[in-house]
């Protein structure tokens, strides 16, 4: 819970400045079960600019599987049935224009990227019975590349994603606001 709490207030902490942006797009971010990582909801400020780089920040908190406790346990050791990785990820980095409105596009208005850097923990969680319990022996943490596209529409976006600590895709959608 604590990991949740500092991500947010540190999220919203570094996003005050984004209000005095041209135009911004914030959205809300799925990433599926992929390999040994489990599912996960982000959140993602990104600073869209027409022209030059813009500035981005991004996370993503993993969900622990149904059953897990965090309070204890008592099991022999590789007595597991299946193990996880639970991830908690954040970023920050450049925005760029890939597409932007001038251009003859019949359905979207601007395509933007985004490429950074960032820092994360992928807690090791096993199976033990009908239970899951932490496995410290399978947690990874560690540098984070992040990079991925934003399709613009009017007044929504759609956002792909890549992390390469989890090794894992992320989907988002969220409002795009312009303020010209």
């Amino acid at each position: 819970m604590k990991k949740i709490a500092l991500a947010v207030s540190s999220t919203l902490l570094l996003t005050s400045g984004f209000a005095l942006a041209d135009s911004m797009f914030a959205d809300i971010n799925y990433q599926a079960k992929q390999s040994d990582t489990t599912e996960g909801l982000g959140i993602g400020f990104y600073e869209l600019k027409d022209q030059g780089t813009g500035f981005y920040l991004n996370g993503t908190i993993g969900l622990t599987p149904d059953g897990y406790n965090a309070y204890g346990y008592s099991y022999s050791p590789n007595s597991y049935t299946e193990r996880a990785r639970v991830p908690y990820i954040a970023n920050m980095g450049a925005t760029f224009a890939a597409v932007g409105p001038g251009s003859l596009v019949p359905f979207y208005k601007t395509i933007h990227s985004y490429v950074g850097v960032g820092y994360g923990s992928l807690e090791g969680v096993a199976k033990y019975g009908e239970s899951w319990y932490d496995l410290d022996s399978y947690t990874k943490s560690g540098v984070n590349l992040n990079g991925g596209f934003i399709l613009g529409f009017e007044t929504f976006g759609i956002n792909l994603g890549f992390n390469s600590l989890s090794r894992s895709v992320y989907f988002g959608i969220g409002i795009k606001t312009d303020k010209k």
